[in-house]
């Protein structure tokens, strides 16, 4: 649009009244858009020196001077008279009008390939796949610049996410459902990585238990073999051979779950307790521990359904409950990590030990709350609404989850047979 103008109107004001103004500003804007021939404006707020009164600027685009002068001669004494009569001498504007003489634009430049998926790039990413269209082998300082960023930079994904978990319980799970999920982590995956890291923690920790002295070693030693040999002495003299006899001893468990213990079930949680008196319940405790994991998967998405009977008016969707359950286990895992580090800190017995035990004992105090408060804040109810509604579904959750964990036994023991 050649015949196209800028008009500029740009106002000091004083200070007292900027929040006024700046309230005001926007439906003023409006009014004069609302004039035939504005295309459109902005407001701009230009930095001004210390002492200065500050400024506002508004520029509006005007689609040629007739329309300027249509404006001037029938709308801007009333707009005008509107702004003084509101603000008086507070405000004084400048006008001026701009006619645009060349349009610059940036030089062509032949499309290139994307080398990931071979689309045509004009742009700096590739607009199938997103890589970008500058790609070239690093060096090692960007290759450590990335990385650093990557892990360290607060503005990142991963920090802004753990950060908005930790400090303010609930706002994540109410960002996620107002559609804000692109500045964080998907609630699934961060449980599933908060998860996982806390299981590797537990392997990767220290056992730092008090070793016995070598004497306590040596005669726990003698005292083992004097009962064994006394053991083998028994079992000769009752007319058993020994290999005979510890096989009796490692399979002699009869389970009964349905009456009479020869149901197929039965005999294989029979077999199971046999191994497990066996090798003293390793490989079942290791059954276990690669199970309870994956029984969260199902425990989760039933507690988001009793949630929604808690929570019926107004209705709410499954999801919405359900990622709120997934952000506060995450939290708890979390929590879980950093108790488990400060507990092993406490039990290297050095001086103010204790105090890590006693930070750790007050980091579970606060897991109840953290749920309490996230609840408010995701569903918005008062204090005493939500604290009948918390320990009702805490009890279920206890209950649930115990459940849970009994089939979990049950599983990880029948897996033995």
């Amino acid at each position: 649009m050649a015949d196209s103008l800028i008009y500029e109107v740009e106002c000091q004001l004083d200070p007292d009244i900027v929040a006024d103004y700046d309230a005001w500003l926007p439906g003023h804007v409006k009014d004069v858009l609302a004039c035939p021939g504005f295309l459109g404006a902005g407001i701009e707020s230009p930095e001004t020196a210390p002492g200065e009164r500050p400024r506002r600027r508004i520029r509006y685009r005007i689609e040629n001077a007739a329309a300027l002068d249509h404006y001037l001669e029938n709308n801007a004494t009333r707009l005008r008279t509107e702004t003084a009569q509101r603000f008086g001498a507070r405000v004084h504007c400048e006008r001026r009008v701009f006619r645009p003489r060349h349009e610059l634009m940036p030089a062509a430049h032949e499309p290139r390939r994307c080398l990931n998926c071979g689309t045509m790039v004009a742009g700096r990413h590739c607009p199938q796949c997103g890589q970008s269209g500058d790609v070239h082998v690093l060096s090692m300082r960007e290759v450590a610049g990335d990385v650093t960023h990557s892990l360290l930079h607060l503005d990142s994904r991963v920090w802004r996410t753990v950060r908005l978990l930790v400090r303010r319980p609930g706002e994540l799970t109410r960002e996620f459902i107002a559609g804000r999920h692109q500045q964080y982590i998907p609630p699934f995956r961060l449980y599933l990585a908060i998860s996982i890291l806390y299981f590797a923690l537990q392997t990767l920790l220290p056992d730092f238990d008090e070793a016995p002295a070598p004497e306590a070693q040596t005669a726990a030693r003698s005292a083992g073999e004097q009962a064994a040999e006394e053991v083998r002495k028994e079992l000769k003299m009752e007319g058993i051979a020994t290999p005979e006899a510890k096989a009796v001893v490692s399979t002699d468990c009869k389970v009964r779950i349905f009456g009479d213990g020869e149901s197929e079930f039965e005999k294989s949680l029979s077999r199971a307790c046999g191994k497990m008196k066996a090798d003293g319940g390793r490989q079942f405790a290791e059954n276990f521990a690669h199970t309870a994991p994956k029984l969260m998967f199902v425990f989760l998405p039933l507690m988001a359904l009793v949630a929604m009977l808690f929570y019926w008016k107004p209705r709410r969707l499954y999801a919405e409950h359900l990622v709120l359950f997934l952000h506060n286990h995450a939290f708890t895992f979390l929590l879980l990590g950093v108790t488990a580090v400060l507990t092993k800190v406490a039990d290297l017995k050095f001086p103010m030990a204790g105090l890590f035990g006693l930070l750790a004992f007050l980091l579970w105090c606060w897991l109840p709350y953290y749920v309490f408060r996230s609840m408010r804040v995701v569903y918005g109810e008062g204090r005493f609404k939500t604290t009948l509604k918390f320990l009702s579904l805490s009890t279920i959750y206890v209950v649930l989850l115990a459940i849970t964990m009994l089939a979990g036994l049950v599983y990880a023991m029948y897996t033995l047979s």
